[in-house]
């Protein structure tokens, strides 16, 4: 890989230099007073990302650790949990769920659709959930869940909803407060363009309630809400070592969100992934869900027939220094995935396009030369 390879794949996602110098500032002390300013800085801008009044809690680790301290605080042995999964990273939210000891049960949804909300409905008064959790995005499929109309659904069953925005906090609209999400986590390395290494997860004032009434401990001690709730207050005092230079980053990179304006950002997103869409389509390439339901941060699109996953992949990085990701689970070798977030631009699209056109050409996939390219740029100037 060389320094100027452009990483499109769903996370880590390109990082802003502005980020990377702020990382490389000299480490302060943890509990120190110019270190605090910067923490409660950072979380005030999260409170912005997210929407939310409540509290946000950013931690050491990334989108997984998000979801088990999510469900550790709210979870506890034996509480009965639904979880939403149309992909691979809803899948792994159910195990999170049953390795804290929760009985769960998966709604299972087809790889590129989205459930439908009745049949939701129906399972969420079948049994008495104490949870509901989804993902908004799964980094698998590129789905764009219903995350609104889901919240809804669980606050009219009395449910607490837990909500995964790994793959779209940061590039699409959530909004944690006004849709009832009792419980939101994501990561630093997605739509955010932090590096990776953060998780960070938001609890509304019922979801501290129901924390603090548990009748067990938590099963993770570092991820113990009780236990962050005075740092949050007070950074000067300590329970655990921040990782400062990160927090150095991720306070950067939401200055860079803010900055660019959260509707203005997720336009972006949108007018990118619409030109990317209708590129791949030109193209003649079938893509995984329907516009209807596809996310703005993520696309996966099938191989046409004869085309190999891994040479198609090796050409894209060592021809055109463009990093894509392979699929996933019963989708490996048949799709590939490119993320479209976080500081992604019109020309890392084209260009990106452009080495999709040489690699399935290269793969002896036919179709009109330029077509992406040429489809994509209409969209983008249109």
């Amino acid at each position: 890989m060389s320094e100027r390879d452009l990483i499109m794949i769903p996370g880590p996602t390109n990082v802003d230099p502005k980020v990377l110098r702020a990382m490389a500032r000299p480490t302060l002390a943890h509990t120190s007073g110019a270190f605090a300013t910067i923490f409660k800085e950072t979380l005030a801008d999260l409170g912005q990302i997210f929407k939310t009044n409540g509290v946000v809690l950013p931690l050491a680790g990334t989108g997984t650790l998000g979801g088990e301290v999510a469900f550790s605080n709210i979870v506890e042995p034996g509480d009965r949990v639904l979880v939403i999964s149309g992909g691979f990273f809803g899948d792994r939210l159910a195990e999170i769920a049953v390795n804290l000891g929760a009985a769960v049960d998966k709604f299972d949804v087809p790889w590129g659709a989205t459930p439908k909300l009745g049949d939701v409905e129906k399972k969420l008064s079948s049994t008495k959930y104490k949870v509901m959790a989804a993902v908004h995005v799964d980094t698998s499929t590129g789905v764009a869940n219903p995350a609104k109309e889901l919240a809804a659904l669980a606050r009219e069953k009395d449910v607490l909803f837990l909500l995964d925005t790994v793959c779209s906090l940061g590039g699409m609209d959530v909004q944690v407060d006004d849709w009832g999400i009792n419980v939101c986590f994501t990561g630093s390395q997605k739509a955010l363009a932090v590096p990776p290494g953060l998780t960070i997860i938001s609890f509304d004032s019922r979801a501290q309630k129901v924390s603090e009434q548990r009748k067990t401990s938590p099963s993770s001690y570092y991820g113990d809400l009780k236990r962050w709730l005075p740092i949050l207050t007070d950074p000067t005092k300590y329970f655990a070592t921040h990782p400062v230079n990160m927090v150095y980053a991720l306070h950067e990179g939401c200055r860079i969100v803010l900055a660019e304006g959260l509707e203005a950002r997720f336009g972006r997103h949108a007018t990118i992934a619409t030109a990317f869409r209708t590129g791949l389509k030109a193209m003649g390439l079938r893509l995984l869900c329907e516009d209807a339901v596809a996310s703005n941060t993520l696309t996966v699109a099938y191989y046409p027939p004869g085309v190999r996953d891994a040479e198609f992949r090796k050409s894209m990085q060592e021809e055109f220094g463009i990093v894509v990701a392979g699929e996933l689970g019963p989708l490996k070798d048949k799709a590939f995935r490119v993320g479209h977030m976080g500081n992604v631009n019109r020309s890392d699209i084209l260009a990106t396009l452009a080495a999709i056109e040489g690699s399935l050409s290269k793969e002896g996939y036919k179709f009109p030369p330029g077509a992406g390219t040429s489809a994509a740029t209409k969209v983008l100037t249109g």
